[in-house]
């Protein structure tokens, strides 16, 4: 039977190795946003969403990993695999090469098959036998011949999970909600990977606001921060409009969420219906005070940030450096503007031109595009040929940036509850009831951070950042109280938390996470081929199902006796118990039979006959008129598969 492995790429990370830098890791705030401040960076894993929403939306039994090492993924693939998936980016595409070489050394028969934004870089093509560029899960039923008649999508829980100075935050989820970006900025791989095209996974808001419910269900809890991944979540005026209609129908406190948006997209809103909607935090891309990309054409960035930090929304703002204009003195203009903006978090990159891209295309024809390894397309280091700025100087700035960032604004943290607070007082006495639900939600999330203070006091990287993370402290509990003898408890535990967290960030070695495995379909309840003994051996194999409405059918090919038929009952009646569907049992191999043991099989499978098809009874290898005519008088019989297959057409 066909199996197919997908997995991202193997570690270590967060290390300078030949085919990897400390820039590359499966945290992406501790990597990109909040990597300079120490014990209160965030440290959140991500794993490759996509990986698993393609394994969930095909019919071929698959396997996932996230994050394996080399010996891992050795092990895995001696499992035998039709098909093995690789997904890659261009800063780990010497990972990715290794990683087919071994499949060619340890599985010759496997296919491989490409994909991720790596794929932009079309040097890959000749490693894989398949590259997907685009959509996945559509790729993926194509290449293996899969008929979904149009059948929604299904989605899967991310859940995820967070800590700062070692306290564990509250649980979370992740929901892909839509692929590409229609701005076309000349260095989105986003968007030019997809064309300049949006592409939803989740078509309506109610089929967002479904989701959601689904996600809190299964999780658990109402307050669970829910972060959409889509490029420009709020463009999409209808559909998130259509989302926050169904929140004002239920009447309860909308779920929290965080999303990416444009200022543009941003600008299009009424910023009190973000906050009835649960908008938590916005990822906006600023990218420079000076930068003419139409998604900023026009538009007072400070005065939408203060409009959504004023409604206790948090911002996350994302600047570029080593534009064309920048030089070593006026980037610091760019940096400038960015504390201006006063987010909750930021994140600063080299513009990197990614293959494929109009940036690239630009670079590459003015002979600017440098020749360095593909590991150093990390973001934090230059690939072409600046103008104005050195290699080096451009590099140790990004780094700089960072620094200077966390020393002037102090913790995330600490200007996350900010702004939550700000946001609770202008609400707390609105005639609203969705504004004051918000406020509600303000409220319990700054008391719950108040035993934070006082080690972010302790540890600010300023005497001015400790002095106004004091007053902001003061300032909630003359209003809101101390939070009690929770709060209490957990102040004395979190400055051991803290020193804890202190002491492993001096460790040089970056801590790997555990492999993720997981299986689509190959759990025991499903059929799988199989030779099951007796006094005979009756071999089982299930075939591919084409579409979702045909049957799945079970090639039988040996003896059937007593104990073969009583093995063989057991296995169909635990796939009927736990899936849907109809299965056709082919009988066109089975050489012998005890007349008793077939008999008394159709007898015990006879309560499910409305879900069993049977092909192929009545071979020239077999006298067993009786039992053909008992059989056809309770179950629908084809001559061969061909005529079943043609009867569901």
């Amino acid at each position: 039977m066909r199996k197919v492995l997908l997995t991202t790429v193997c570690g270590p990370f967060g290390e300078d190795t030949n085919d990897c830098t400390r820039h590359v890791m499966p945290e992406l705030f501790h990597a990109q946003v909040t990597r300079a401040q120490g014990i209160f960076s965030l440290r959140s894993t991500y794993v490759s969403y996509g990986l698993e929403y393609i394994a969930k939306n095909i019919y071929t039994p698959t396997v996932v990993l996230q994050y394996p090492t080399m010996e891992q993924f050795k092990r895995e693939l001696k499992k035998g695999y039709e098909f093995v998936g690789i997904s890659f980016v261009i800063a780990t595409f010497g990972k990715m090469e290794k990683m087919c070489k071994m499949v060619r050394e340890i599985s010759p028969g496997s296919k491989i098959v490409l994909g991720g934004y790596g794929t932009m870089k079309h040097d890959c093509d000749t490693l894989a036998d398949y590259v997907c560029r685009g959509e996945g899960v559509e790729f993926m039923r194509n290449l293996l011949e899969e008929s979904h008649n149009n059948e929604p999508k299904q989605h899967v829980v991310y859940s995820t999970s967070a800590k700062i100075a070692g306290f564990p935050l509250m649980k979370g989820a992740v929901i892909l909600a839509g692929l590409g970006c229609p701005h076309g900025c000349e260095f989105c791989s986003t968007s030019h990977y997809h064309k300049k095209l949006h592409v939803p996974l989740l078509e309506t808001g109610t089929d967002l606001f479904n989701e959601v419910k689904r996600v809190q269900k299964i999780i658990g809890g109402k307050n669970l921060p829910i972060g959409i991944i889509e490029e420009d979540f709020l463009m999409q005026k209808q559909r998130a409009t259509e989302y926050l209609e169904c929140i004002k129908k239920e009447k309860e406190i909308p779920a929290k969420l965080s999303c990416f948006a444009s200022a543009y997209s941003i600008s299009l809103w009424d910023p009190d219906d973000l906050v009835r909607m649960g908008i938590e935090v916005i990822w906006i891309g600023v990218e420079s005070a000076h930068a003419n990309y139409k998604k900023l054409e026009g538009l007072d960035i400070k005065a939408i940030f203060e409009s959504l930090h004023s409604r206790g929304i948090n911002t996350l703002a994302s600047l570029i450096i080593g534009l064309d204009f920048h030089t070593e003195e006026n980037v610091w203009d760019d940096f400038e503007y960015l504390v201006s903006l006063k987010p909750s978090l930021s994140q600063t990159l080299i513009l990197t031109p990614a293959c494929s891209t109009p940036l690239f295309d630009r670079l590459n024809k003015e002979n600017k595009m440098l020749d360095i390894p593909n590991k150093y397309w990390d973001g934090f280091h230059l690939a072409f040929k600046h103008p104005h700025i050195s290699k080096s100087k451009i590099e140790s700035l990004v780094l700089e940036f960072y620094e200077e960032e966390y020393r002037r604004l102090g913790p995330s943290a600490v200007r996350f509850i900010e702004k939550q607070f700000a946001g609770y007082l202008r609400f707390k006495d609105s005639p609203d009831p969705f504004l004051s639900k918000r406020a509600e939600q303000y409220r319990k999330s700054c008391t719950e951070a108040l035993p934070l203070f006082p080690v972010a006091i302790k540890h600010a990287p300023s005497p001015q950042v400790a002095k106004h993370i004091a007053e902001i402290y003061e300032s909630i509990k003359e209003e809101l109280g101390t939070g009690g003898l929770k709060t209490f408890l957990q102040s004395c535990v979190v400055p051991l938390l803290a020193q804890m967290e202190k002491h492993r960030l001096k460790s040089p070695k970056y801590t790997q996470i555990k492999m993720q495995r997981t299986r689509y379909r190959m759990s025991p309840s499903l059929l799988h081929p199989v030779t099951i003994k007796g006094k005979e051996q009756l071999s089982v194999h299930p075939r591919v199902r084409r579409a979702s409405h045909h049957p799945l059918v079970i090639d039988l090919k040996g003896t059937f006796d007593n104990i073969t038929a009583h093995e063989f009952k057991k296995r169909i009646q635990t796939y009927l118990s736990e899936n849907s569907g109809v299965l056709a049992i082919n009988f066109s191999e089975v050489t012998a039979s005890e007349p008793d043991a077939l008999f008394n099989f159709f007898k015990k499978i006879k309560s499910d006959k409305e879900r069993i098809k049977i092909v192929s009874l009545d071979t020239q290898h077999l006298d067993i008129a009786d039992i053909i005519n008992y059989v056809k008088s309770y179950f629908e019989v084809f001559a061969d598969v061909e005529s079943l297959s043609a009867s569901f057409v």
